[in-house]
């Protein structure tokens, strides 16, 4: 069975506006779920109860949520550069304006 996907189209400056807005958003709640895990293991540190491979799950998750934040960082820079809707801050983990081009759904590289 063949799909059909859709034809990609132009979005306008509000709307990319919007969609930077949510990365940056959903990057913040992010980095609230690393602090909230970190606090979670450092308050089960002090339970004799607590199973050893507690902290460190907890752990991983933080670690995961904080890459995760970068991640989404990242692509609200590299859609602001993209967009020229202002200029994006410096975060560390761009990998430049041009490093990737989105052609029908398929990210190809420059």
């Amino acid at each position: 069975m063949v799909t059909e996907s859709p034809r990609a189209t132009a979005a306008t400056a509000d709307e990319l506006t919007t969609h930077i807005d949510t990365l940056r958003a959903d990057a913040e709640r992010m980095d609230g779920y690393a602090r909230r895990l970190l606090a979670t293991a450092a308050t089960l540190d002090g339970c004799p109860v607590t199973p050893e491979w507690g902290r460190p799950a907890l752990e991983r998750q933080a670690a995961a949520c904080t890459s995760a934040a970068e991640q989404l960082r990242g692509a609200a820079d590299a859609l602001t550069a993209h967009a020229g809707v202002g200029n994006p801050p410096v975060t560390g983990a761009r990998q430049g304006p041009a490093a990737h081009r989105v052609t029908g759904g398929r990210r190809v590289k420059r």
